[in-house]
C-alpha cells in the first residue's frame, strides 16, 4: 500500500473519502469530477496544503481504494456503475483509514487530525456487510477522535441515515444541481477551516457553510467551464 507520509509539519490533516459510484450517480458524473477538481484548486495553494493528505476511494458493486497523496496530486478521476456495497464500503474503508493512521504515527511520531466522510446517493443494494457492522466501525472511528462525516446526495435516501449510523456530522445536497458547488465550494471550506484548526471539528465539521447561496464563487465558475473531465472517459 503507497501512502504519503512526507509532511511538511506536525500539524497534520488526513481525509478519507468514500464516495458512492453506484449505477444510480452516472448522469451525476460529470458533476462529482469537477466538483473533486474545484476543491483540489481550492486547497492545493493554502499554505497548509503540503500537510493535507487524501484519498479519493469509491464503492459500487465492490469498494477501490485509492492510496493518500498530497492534496495537489489527488485523483480526480470518477465513473459510475453497479449496485451499492455502503456498508462494505464503511466497514472496509474505515478499516484501510485506521492502518493509514497508524502508519503516519510510527513514521513521523505525530497523531493527524483525521475526517472520514461518506458520500452516497442511496441505501445499500447487494450489500456483503450489515448495518450493525457499519455503525460499530464509525462507532470505533469516533472514540478515536476522528471526525466522521456523512453527505447524502440526492431523495433517495437523507442525513438522517447518516445519524443512524452514528456518524458525527451529516449534510443534504438534496438537489444534484449542487454537487458541483457543493464540493468545490462548502466541502473545501469545511476542510480549510480544519486545516487550520488544533483539533477536528467533529460534529462542527458543516458549521460555517450552506449551500442555499445561488452564486458561484470563481472557481467553480471555472471548473463549470471546465471540459477537461472528458479526457478520463
Amino acid at each position: 500500500m503507497a501512502n504519503y507520509f512526507d509532511f511538511s509539519s506536525d500539524v497534520m490533516d488526513t481525509y478519507m473519502f468514500l464516495i458512492d459510484s453506484s449505477g444510480s450517480m452516472k448522469e451525476d458524473t460529470e458533476n462529482v469530477k469537477k466538483g473533486l477538481k474545484g476543491y483540489k484548486r481550492n486547497l492545493k495553494d493554502l499554505p497548509e496544503a503540503d500537510s493535507i493528505a487524501v484519498s479519493v476511494s469509491t464503492f459500487d458493486t465492490d469498494l477501490y481504494l485509492k492510496e493518500f497523496t498530497k492534496v495537489s496530486n489527488m485523483d480526480t478521476s470518477y465513473r459510475a456503475n453497479g449496485a451499492t456495497v455502503l456498508y462494505y464500503a464503511i466497514v472496509n474503508g474505515a478499516k484501510y483509514f485506521n492502518k493509514y493512521i497508524e502508519d503516519v504515527i510510527e513514521k513521523t511520531g505525530c497523531v493527524p487530525k483525521a475526517t472520514f466522510i461518506v458520500f452516497s446517493d442511496g441505501e445499500p443494494c447487494n450489500d456483503r456487510a450489515t448495518m450493525k457492522q457499519a455503525t460499530e466501525a464509525i462507532k470505533h472511528l469516533n472514540l478515536q477522535g476522528i471526525t466522521t462525516v456523512f453527505v447524502a446526495f440526492g431523495k433517495a435516501i437523507n442525513s438522517n441515515f447518516g445519524t443512524k449510523l452514528g456518524f458525527k456530522s451529516t449534510k443534504d445536497v438534496t438537489d444534484k444541481d449542487f454537487i458541483v458547488k457543493f464540493l468545490s465550494e462548502e466541502l473545501s471550506k469545511s476542510c480549510r477551516d480544519q486545516s487550520k484548526s488544533l483539533k477536528g471539528l467533529g460534529a462542527n465539521f458543516f458549521s460555517q457553510v450552506g449551500i442555499n447561496s445561488p452564486n458561484y464563487s470563481k472557481t467553480t465558475e471555472e471548473v463549470l467551464e471546465d471540459d477537461s473531465w472528458m479526457e478520463d472517459f
